[in-house]
């Protein structure tokens, strides 16, 4: 495991917390609107809250296997 240094730990876990905040939000806000327009109570709402969720957990997978990868050796 590759060592993360304090600041960047921090950016790790304010992207993580952004990231979920706004996925789940879009979904639901996108799920409730679709709910008005087809009059379907709250099922929309919670598929578009429940993808959020999901495609906030994937994102934060990519990054932290990003972060893991050992830096590529630049040519000058």
């Amino acid at each position: 495991m590759s060592s993360v240094g304090t600041w960047q730990a921090i950016g790790i876990v304010t992207q993580f917390g952004v990231t979920v905040a706004v996925a789940v939000w879009l979904g639901y806000f996108l799920g409730s609107w679709v709910d008005v327009r087809l009059g379907t109570g709250l099922i929309f709402s919670l598929i578009g809250a429940l993808g959020g969720m999901i495609s906030a957990v994937m994102s934060t997978v990519a990054l932290l296997r990003r972060v893991q990868q050992p830096p590529s050796p630049r040519s000058t």
